[in-house]
């Protein structure tokens, strides 16, 4: 590294006051950042399903509900068919509404017969549309309550046109705007604690969410100064695949009754210390020269557990294939084709590629673990019992495949 660049990194972390206010912004607690909710969209979808549900613990009753809906068609074309109008809106009572929350993949949708009125809200955070999405859902909305009154909103963080001209378009700045103006408003009719967890909700949004946030504008400031240091500290930042298999090693190298074998970041393999009666004829593919071996597979983009015969001495892999491949009822691949170096007789998929890409790193490293342990604890009881009757074979080594 050259002395220029170590100067700028040296500038980067000595006296810099926008490093040291973004530094208090994040330190300063808020809940909602504290419970790591902050790009977390379906934490944010939870929220404002309770705060537009009118029967939920906030004390607003249909109030919230009322202000959303009357601020999302105000300022639309009023001749668009079945979309209601402000003062339809606002004599409506919503005493039969339903706040539905993953309703055949919408992220909320409001319902009341009595009018009837259907309203379905697309959020995004961090994502955007995506496989026609907007108009499936519609399509399926007006199939299922074609009677009703119906109202579209795509709710994103920049007010991004919506694909589909059937939405409305509200922005995260309108959610806090709306929300201050019901602590304005209604203050007194809601409890210090309600009041509390709003002024935090706002809080969160204001830093983190909304476009020229704080946050983003110091963040701003400080790439601007010091781009090439920061650029040097992204390229060199630890990554998420690294950061999962070095987890996962010590996390198997703490429990006794796993023992890791040959690992990377793209895999990691371990096996039971209850497989240790069979013989080491594998054919190099791994440290220890274990036949079988379970691997934790990351390069699909999502986290996959297999069970693997590896390449080793042809008559001892043929051995172990007739165990396994009469046990379909443990093994979920033991009936798949046998190949001559490896063979996956059983493959779980443990997180999905959305789940791995947008799941925070702890709660990612939290979700593992709770995976690995019930794997222990169900799973791979009945599959060393598949495969007792190995001990009792005689293993003659030969030149490996």
């Amino acid at each position: 590294m050259s002395d220029e660049l170590i100067e700028q990194l040296e500038r980067f972390v000595f006296d810099n006051p926008a490093l040291e206010r973004l530094e208090a912004l994040l330190d300063d607690f808020n809940p909602f950042v504290a419970m790591r909710w902050t790009r977390q969209e379906i934490r944010h979808s939870s929220f404002l399903r309770w705060l537009l549900d009118p029967t939920e613990t906030h004390g607003l009753g249909s109030y919230f509900l009322r202000l959303f809906l009357k601020h999302a068609v105000y300022s639309i074309d009023s001749n668009r068919d079945q979309i209601p109008s402000v003062i339809d809106i606002d004599a409506w009572t919503f005493d039969s509404s339903q706040v539905l929350q993953e309703w055949n993949n919408i992220d909320i949708l409001i319902r009341d017969d009595s009018i009837p009125l259907v309203v379905v809200i697309e959020n995004k955070v961090d994502t955007g549309e995506h496989s026609d999405q907007l108009r499936r859902y519609r399509r399926h909305v007006n199939a299922e309550f074609g009677s009703h009154r119906q109202i579209y909103i795509l709710l994103a963080v920049d007010g991004s046109t919506p694909s589909d001209e059937n939405y409305i378009s509200v922005t995260y700045s309108e959610i806090v705007e709306l929300i201050i103006s019901v602590l304005d408003r209604r203050q007194d009719q809601i409890g210090s604690e309600v009041t509390s967890f709003l002024r935090y909700y706002v809080e969160m949004l204001r830093r983190h969410i909304v476009e020229d946030s704080e946050i983003q504008a110091i963040c701003r400031q400080i790439y601007k100064t010091h781009q090439r240091a920061l650029d040097v500290i992204f390229e060199h930042r630890p990554d998420r695949p690294l950061a999962v298999s070095e987890f996962l090693q010590d996390l198997i190298n703490s429990t006794p009754e796993l023992q890791l074998d040959g690992s990377s970041k793209s895999y990691v393999r371990f096996a039971p210390t209850d497989l240790e009666y069979l013989p080491r004829h594998g054919g190099g593919w791994t440290k220890s020269k274990r036949l079988l071996i379970f691997e934790i597979d990351q390069t699909g983009g999502d986290v996959r557990i297999k069970f693997v015969l590896g390449p080793g001495t042809e008559s001892s892999r043929k051995k172990i294939y007739a165990i396994a491949s009469k046990n379909e009822r443990i093994f979920n691949r033991a009936t798949s084709k046998f190949y001559s170096q490896f063979w996956s007789f059983h493959i779980e998929r443990w997180i999905s590629k959305k789940e791995y890409e947008e799941t925070e790193l702890e709660k990612l490293k939290e979700r593992l673990r709770e995976k690995i342990f019930h794997f222990l604890n169900t799973q791979l009881p009945p599959m060393l019992l598949a495969l007792t009757p190995l001990k009792e074979s005689d293993w003659i080594e030969q030149e490996t495949s």
